[in-house]
């Protein structure tokens, strides 16, 4: 199947879902912080269910790769176009907020952390191991799942691109259960990279539906609903810590019902016409940017934790705030740096999106 044209709409609740994903990561590393405080008032099971929302982001990025590869009468991407493309939006963005993070630590402010050169070149490349920011560990996956479907384009057809980047990923957990203990191995064999599959093989049903020209059957709010229950997971699966649930149970109780909410978000297609539904457009255009600046308001708010008269006051109002300035950060970080950069760099390599549509922007 090629040359799909479910491509015609403009899934704004798929841009939507976005935000929402963004936001859930904020809310959990905020809650996170906030435990630090002398009397703690978030439940285990409600700091770490924010967690899920980087599930809910592997499984649309799968949608939207094979969404926008096969869409409308173009011919999908080639390779090298489809890899210039996902490298001109991850890495220039990445590597500013990098910098950000050692101008912080050379100025002494992150004493704990040790940035060694093949430290700094294996992050900034985006390679397992370690990091600089937290929150790349999941960039990583998305370099690791770009490339495998982007090999898969050379057939030309989206059947193709779905089964064989699924069977790569699969086969590549294999090996890597049988190499040697190494942080390659840990991530290879990791069964993460099964919830981009989950977004291909939905992009796929939803291109064949369209094709019918009928109604998507999954109603939005069963999204609420979804969410509510990945919410409440981790009541009920065994987890060390509020990091995230350990990765497999975290594929079958996160993943699942992810790519359940990103079917439900797919009945959503008319523009906005509420100021929040707008608003949700907006944050979802800058939740990349969110997503890796809120490490910078998370720094502050853990310095400031560590001031024994703050920790001993009731957290719940600086919760909040908190999380409204990791949104005015995250904004002002998109519309001020993040846009005019991406243009600049797509200016110098002469790379143009293919065509605009709102959700054309994943991270």
């Amino acid at each position: 199947m090629t040359n799909q044209r479910s491509g015609q709409a403009e899934l704004y609740g798929v841009q939507m879902l976005r935000a929402v994903a963004a936001l859930a990561v904020v809310v959990h590393h905020t809650l996170e912080q906030s435990n630090g405080a002398v009397h703690r008032f978030s439940p285990d099971w409600l700091t770490i269910s924010g967690a899920s929302g980087v599930d809910i982001f592997f499984v649309l990025s799968g949608f939207i790769m094979l969404h926008v590869s096969f869409r409308g009468t173009d011919a999908p991407p080639t390779p090298g176009a489809f890899l210039l493309r996902r490298a001109t939006r991850i890495y220039p963005f990445y590597w500013l907020c990098c910098l950000g993070v050692l101008t912080i630590s050379a100025m002494g402010f992150l004493a704990t952390h040790h940035f060694p050169a093949s430290r700094v070149v294996a992050a900034l490349l985006l390679l397992p191991g370690d990091t600089i920011l937290g929150v790349s560990w999941t960039l990583v996956y998305e370099v690791y799942f770009y490339l495998l479907f982007a090999a898969t384009l050379k057939a030309r057809s989206s059947t193709v691109s779905v089964f064989a980047t699924t069977a790569a990923i699969l086969a590549l957990q294999v090996a890597g259960a049988l190499l040697p203990a190494s942080d390659t191995a840990s991530f290879l064999k990791s069964p993460l990279p099964l919830e981009f599959c989950f977004g291909l093989f939905l992009a796929y049903a939803y291109a064949a539906w369209s094709r019918r020209n009928r109604s998507w059957p999954v109603p939005p709010i069963l999204a609420l609903a979804l969410m509510g229950l990945m919410a409440a997971v981790p009541l009920f699966v065994m987890h060390d810590g509020t990091a995230g649930l350990p990765a497999l149970p975290r594929v079958f109780a996160w993943g699942i019902p992810a790519t359940l909410v990103v079917a439900s978000a797919l009945s959503i297609g008319a523009a906005p016409r509420g100021a929040i539904a707008r608003f949700l457009v907006l944050l979802g255009d800058a939740s990349y940017a969110l997503y890796l600046t809120h490490v910078f308001v998370m720094m502050g708010y853990g310095r400031v934790m560590k001031i024994e008269a703050f920790r001993h006051l009731p957290q719940q109002g600086f919760v909040v705030l908190i999380v409204l300035l990791c949104l005015a950060v995250g904004l002002v970080a998109h519309l001020c740096l993040e846009k005019p950069l991406l243009a600049v760099v797509r200016h110098v390599t002469r790379h143009q999106p293919r065509r605009a549509a709102p959700i054309d922007q994943p991270a």
